[in-house]
């Protein structure tokens, strides 16, 4: 069994390898394949979304593997809907985390109550990887009328979330997107500056981002701040239709920053996400109760 540290250190090797290659784990390719699962990774079992880091894990194998459809499900949850996974295929790591508390006992006698966290990997197969009935009613086809430029996006729900922060957004005053602390606003250049819808709601969505910071009591460094920003961007844009921008141009000087991180404290990526998670929860917050996030913990109840 690996141990906490042998877990993290893999995960961040991984990451850190995809950012070396110039891949952003967690920007998920725009694909003209209607995706069944809506675009987050779900669990086949109970339709949630996986959370955190392990929806960035699962995205890189999809884009490692093209896989076109994000429902996945440990060896037992798909046998027990009647699938098999074939043979030879290799499962992907995902994350069982929770908070553990214990007793311990210091040297004057005195009892007391530590937190810490317990990492396990769970192992997951995408239904691209599984043969029966219940794999074969979610494999996506491609639409005979496909095209290669993106569909017309419906904003309605992007819109909706900006409108409910009731965020002071100031357009057109600079060339340049950036929050302002302390007087609490957010300049962003006209919409009409940027050359898609895409390009235009990941730098809102990565300002509001920042908006959180003080909000939720966050605090790190720069690199830090920016990919906290990048992931609950992410996070939020399934939920929101907006398709990724694929210009990574602005991305090059942090990607870099990022990998330094990375290597530099193995533990960097998982405060990131989490830190992500919560910015992108409390921005959902505004417009809906979210459907809430399965974690390797549930799956793992599910198959016991």
């Amino acid at each position: 069994m690996q141990s906490q540290n042998e877990i993290r250190q893999s995960i961040t090797d991984r990451i850190v390898a995809a950012l070396k290659q110039g891949k952003i784990p967690w920007r998920k390719p725009w694909s003209e394949i209607p995706d069944p699962a809506g675009g987050l990774p779900r669990n086949i079992v109970n339709r949630k979304s996986y959370g955190g880091l392990n929806i960035a894990l699962l995205w890189l194998t999809q884009n490692e593997k093209n896989y076109p459809v994000s429902f996945w499900g440990s060896y037992q949850q798909w046998a027990s809907l009647g699938g098999q996974v074939r043979k030879g295929e290799r499962a992907t790591q995902i994350i069982f985390y929770r908070q553990v508390k214990r007793t311990i006992e210091q040297e004057d006698g005195e009892k007391r109550l530590e937190t810490f966290p317990l990492l396990r990997t769970w192992s997951v197969f995408n239904v691209a990887q599984v043969d029966g009935e219940v794999a074969e009613q979610f494999k996506a086809t491609p639409p005979a009328d496909a095209i290669e430029t993106f569909p017309e996006v419906d904003r309605t729900e992007f819109d909706k979330l900006v409108k409910a922060t009731n965020a002071d957004i100031r357009f057109g005053f600079d060339k340049a997107a950036y929050y302002r602390l302390p007087a609490d606003y957010i300049v962003m250049p006209d919409e009409g500056r940027f050359n898609t819808f895409g390009d235009f709601a990941d730098t809102l969505l990565h300002e509001l981002s920042h908006w959180t910071e003080h909000r939720l009591g966050w605090s790190g460094s720069y690199s830090a701040g920016e990919l906290r920003s990048e992931l609950a961007v992410a996070f939020l844009s399934p939920f929101l239709n907006v398709p990724n921008s694929g210009d990574l141009t602005n991305h090059a000087a942090y990607i870099q920053s990022w990998i330094q991180e990375l290597e530099n404290d193995p533990k960097h990526i998982f405060k990131a996400s989490s830190a992500a998670s919560k910015a992108a929860d409390y921005l959902l917050g505004f417009v809906r109760q979210e459907e809430g996030a399965v974690e390797a913990e549930e799956d793992a109840a599910v198959t016991a």
